[in-house]
């Protein structure tokens, strides 16, 4: 399968929360943890591992855990400030109750100290992650980011076997899209709305 041109991957990848059951052959995902591992970390450590389950009963049992989570966190619709718009909503909630039956989901994790997170620390484990999900946009396959697994981190490790210095940094769910998913433009603020240009507020404009 050929992949596309960089650019339009990095323009027409989106969040797709709903996979076909469709098996991903074990060569595709070895060529996106390939593409992983191309990206930059702080001082070349490479401090990354990457965990790929795609045994049914573990894949359930994670599926609770961040199903757990997703109910703590934005179970009650009427809750005020909800931070989700209505459409992410409902694409976000399938998704927590359906994690479990994704194809396949990769554990980004980092090796640590033992010291609590950071900024930094995560400077060296998300480009992984997102040269993860471009590459899988290459092929077809749909991807999300998702967080919501950390509040159960500590189950989760005990689950996978996960030594205590490793954190999980990101729980990414792979599968071909379903019919009513797609890949496409994705709805961004226009460059020039979020960009200054050499002092803070002074706006930037395409020469």
């Amino acid at each position: 399968m050929s992949s596309m041109e960089l650019f339009e991957a990095m323009h027409s990848q989106r969040a797709i929360r709903r996979y076909k059951p469709d098996l991903i052959h074990p060569k595709l995902i070895h060529q996106i943890l390939d593409a992983a591992i191309r990206a930059p970390s702080g001082s070349n450590l490479q401090p990354w591992n990457f965990l790929v389950i795609s045994d049914i009963p573990t894949k359930r049992k994670i599926g609770e855990l961040y199903n757990k989570a997703w109910e703590f966190t934005f179970g009650d619709a009427k809750q005020p400030n909800d931070r989700l718009k209505s459409s992410v909503r409902i694409s976000a909630q399938y998704l927590a109750e359906h994690m479990g039956e994704a194809p396949i989901l990769i554990l980004a994790c980092i090796q640590t100290n033992g010291s609590p997170g950071n900024t930094l620390r995560g400077s060296s484990i998300y480009p992984a992650v997102q040269n993860l999900m471009l590459a899988a946009r290459g092929l077809g396959i749909g991807s999300v980011i998702t967080t919501l697994h950390t509040r159960y981190e500590q189950e989760i490790k005990d689950l996978l076997g996960i030594p205590s210095e490793v954190e999980t940094a990101a729980l990414i769910p792979l599968g071909y899209p379903t019919s009513d998913e797609h890949f496409g433009m994705n709805n961004r603020t226009p460059v020039e709305l979020v960009t200054f240009k050499e002092r803070w507020g002074n706006p930037w404009q395409e020469e």
